[in-house]
């Protein structure tokens, strides 16, 4: 009953942020807008769903190649001026496409979080609470010197605190927060924040989250300005239904 129970609550807070709808219009169902590619592999609104290895796939772009970064990712409307990717999806729509896939999240996992204010600043970043929420992993796929490559999202993010890149491992999915109605992550336009964001979908569960000037982008690494990219969203093995 979870998923149903979810994705009730996550349409109903999404409303007030689409477009209006005339009052005769049946509510959006997410099973109208699944369509098969090929056996276990589907498409939800642009986002790829691979069922048997629990990830989704996306388009996105590369946003910003040098300086502090507090975003993995963004919204294209949303803080581009400090993330290093950013994509034409809405959050609500990546999120629906994670629970497709058999995410099973506890909605009340950080209900009695405060949201941040609109800007996040030194002081709620070392007052505010690690964010709780499953294991997820994420890689970036682009086409480099006409092959595909593929790395880890980390790999291009340099901490100025250890010297060296992000550490490898697993994001953490919280899903966002729900206020008086409203899914937050669009509002705020964030997906994948580098710092506490409990608005974005995902957040950074290393060391760091709590500061807004260690993080930086590998510009050694990261390919010219945007360049189009795939983000790869997986479940990491104690996320897995």
């Amino acid at each position: 009953m979870i998923l149903p129970l979810l994705l009730a609550s996550l349409f109903a807070a999404t409303e007030t942020n689409t477009a209006p709808q005339n009052p005769g219009t049946a509510k959006p169902d997410p099973a109208a807008l699944l369509h098969q590619i090929s056996p276990g592999i589907y498409d939800y609104k642009g986002i790829r769903l691979d069922k048997p290895s629990h990830s989704i796939s996306f388009p996105a772009k590369i946003n910003q190649r040098e300086g502090f970064i507090e975003y993995l990712l963004v919204n294209e409307k949303g803080k581009t001026h400090e993330s290093l990717f950013s994509t034409a999806l809405l959050p609500h729509d990546i999120h629906v496409a994670m629970l497709l896939i058999g995410l099973e999240q506890n909605p009340a996992e950080n209900m009695e979080e405060k949201a941040p204010p609109q800007a996040i600043d030194e002081g709620y970043l070392h007052s505010a609470p690690k964010i709780k929420g499953l294991p997820i992993l994420v890689s970036v796929t682009w086409n480099k010197d006409g092959k595909p490559a593929k790395v880890a999202a980390e790999d291009w993010i340099f901490d100025l605190q250890t010297h060296l890149p992000m550490s490898s491992g697993p994001w953490t999915y919280n899903g966002s927060m729900i206020e008086n109605g409203v899914f937050l992550a669009d509002s705020e336009l964030s997906l994948i924040s580098v710092i506490t964001d409990p608005t974005a979908l995902v957040n950074n569960p290393r060391p760091g989250y709590d500061n807004d000037e260690i993080w930086e982008v590998r510009d050694e690494e990261v390919p010219p300005l945007d360049t189009p990219v795939e983000i790869t969203l997986t479940l990491s093995s104690s996320a897995k239904p």
